[in-house]
């Protein structure tokens, strides 16, 4: 009889415990098993990463936007919390979006000789300068500031690359200007300016559309109408 009494006891305290381990054990346990890595969002746009984050069971809110010249408008500069870190599944993410780079007004500089425009040019701290001879008829005009791009009315991105024309007195011989590292458009601005004259143009492919190769190279002596060949990045 102590035996039967004895097995219904196991079996009544084992049926306790399992009770005890299923309502309130295991959803302890099963909650804190319920995590996930923050992902890497950098340079992906707001949609993509609350969905993304969403598809993980993690909610999303943009905490802050701020200023970049390493990652696109629009898109995530970084995460609270940060990448790789743990956590519960339901928690919300921070959001860092990008405004792009900052910019600067440009100082008027058009028609001061070279040595103020460059002074003038580092007291805003624009640095990142191309300084190119365009030929002018005018005497007046030589060895002072013609144009600029972007242009004095437009805005300069922090950072950004200026491009100075300097007059230069107009000669039947004169030194090739260095044409690389530029837009075809502005490109072919300048050839005009210097009456030279372009060849079909040869397109490679390139992580930048710009001008990659030039003949010939900057700093020979061409002529008016000589003929140039370029060789121009495309994605």
């Amino acid at each position: 009889m102590k035996k039967i009494f004895t097995y219904v006891g196991l079996i009544i305290g084992s049926f306790f415990i399992g009770f005890l381990t299923f309502y309130f054990l295991m959803p302890v346990i099963s909650a804190h098993s319920r995590t996930v890595d923050v992902p890497y969002l950098k340079h992906m746009t707001i949609k993509e990463s609350r969905d993304f984050l969403k598809s993980l069971g993690l909610k999303s809110e943009i905490q802050d936007s701020v200023y970049s010249r390493e990652v696109e408008s629009g898109r995530v500069i970084e995460t609270i919390p940060s990448k790789k870190e743990e956590v519960r599944i339901g928690s919300v993410i921070k959001l860092i979006v990008s405004k792009g780079p900052g910019k600067i007004r440009l100082p008027s500089i058009i028609g001061l000789s070279r040595e103020k425009a460059i002074d003038s040019l580092d007291h805003y701290g624009i640095t990142n300068r191309v300084i190119i001879n365009i030929p002018v008829k005018e005497k007046g005009r030589d060895g002072t500031i013609i144009k600029t791009r972007p242009s004095i009315e437009d805005s300069l991105e922090k950072g950004g690359k200026l491009t100075i024309f300097i007059g230069k007195e107009k000669r039947e011989v004169f030194l090739m200007p260095n044409l690389i590292g530029l837009p075809l458009s502005e490109a072919k601005e300048i050839l005009a300016d210097y009456e030279l004259e372009l060849a079909p143009i040869k397109r490679v492919k390139s992580v930048k559309e710009e001008v990659l190769l030039q003949t010939p190279l900057a700093g020979v002596e061409v002529t008016l109408g000589d003929t140039i060949r370029l060789v121009v990045g495309q994605k």
